[in-house]
């Protein structure tokens, strides 16, 4: 693939990559000279990309471009879906016309016919939730087995990954205050909570990962969402997961918040940019409609960020 922010690097060890990180963080390397740094040899590589099914208008249409794109050089293996998935009420059934206006139709690079890992979000229960769980027997990309899931990876000789892809909106007090418009009366948020405890407590991945709709920081309007704070740090601390990957909010965002050792993504950005300006720990943010590719070693995970130009605006290391 030809593309102004890439380059030939799949031969990169995971030492050499640690070192050009550092190295451009130190000179803080000007955003329109940074280059995408491809999968090191061996890694699990994946993009993540939330609040997108807008049929193809706003940015949907070209980021969907530039993640094939970046799909392709990475060898992306899958997707991460983080909710919202089609505006503005979800959908009714799996014949509903946005199937094809706001996924099908947009997604058509060969390099994103890989599993789709679906969260639901707030804008997916203004419809009928069921549907998109129905859909994963129409299509052979969609995985939504349930509404909240755990999905398995190998990373490495001995090193796993466990995603818990987790249902938000009935966590969301407010909703229960208007369940004419968002459908999560009868959900059984308790039943989810000891869930998610008991999937991590006897999780032996070295990587463990929660996947969700809702923010629990953000530097954008949504400061913090207390009913996703509640949940989440707690069990985030206890159990030693890697990082929460989200949507929820319309931009781009890293968020590590000093002295807590807890790792927060955002990536709302599949069709539009809201404003952000950052917050307490935030270590990037842009307000440009794109997505987040990840690559995953044995001890290092590798985010970069891409918006819908193809314009690689941030890159970091986790190491653990």
């Amino acid at each position: 693939m030809n593309s102004p922010l890439c380059r030939p690097a799949r031969c990169l060890g995971v030492a050499t990559l640690v070192l050009l990180l550092a190295r451009d963080a130190c000179a803080q390397t000007p955003r329109d000279t940074m280059v995408l740094v491809a999968t090191p040899k061996g890694a699990l590589s994946f993009v993540a990309m939330g609040d997108w099914g807008m049929n193809g208008e706003r940015h949907q249409r070209e980021v969907a471009q530039q993640m094939g794109r970046v799909a392709e050089t990475l060898g992306a293996q899958f997707v991460l879906v983080l909710g919202d998935n089609f505006y503005p009420n979800g959908v009714q059934s799996t014949r509903d016309p946005q199937w094809k206006t706001s996924f099908e139709d947009i997604y058509t690079s060969l390099s994103l016919g890989i599993d789709w890992y679906v969260a639901l979000g707030n804008h997916d229960y203004r419809g009928r939730p069921e549907a998109q769980l129905e859909y994963s027997n129409v299509s052979r990309r969609w995985r939504l087995p349930a509404r909240y899931y755990k999905v398995s990876k190998a990373v490495a000789p001995g090193v796993t990954a466990d995603f818990l892809i987790i249902d938000t909106s009935p966590f969301m007090s407010e909703y229960r205050k208007e369940p004419d418009k968002y459908a999560v009366a009868g959900t059984d948020t308790a039943a989810q909570r000891r869930w998610i405890a008991q999937t991590l407590a006897t999780s032996k991945a070295k990587w463990k990962f929660i996947v969700g709709h809702h923010n629990v920081y953000s530097g954008g309007k949504r400061t913090v969402e207390p009913d996703m704070e509640r949940l989440l740090v707690p069990i985030m601390k206890r159990y030693g997961v890697a990082a929460y990957i989200c949507g929820h909010e319309h931009h781009l965002e890293h968020i590590a918040p000093e002295g807590s050792g807890l790792q927060f993504l955002i990536s709302g950005g599949g069709a539009e940019g809201h404003p952000a300006e950052g917050t307490k720990g935030t270590r990037f943010v842009s307000s440009e409609a794109g997505f987040l590719a990840l690559a995953l070693s044995a001890d290092s995970l590798l985010v970069q960020a891409v918006d819908y130009h193809g314009t690689l605006l941030y890159r970091a290391a986790i190491k653990r």
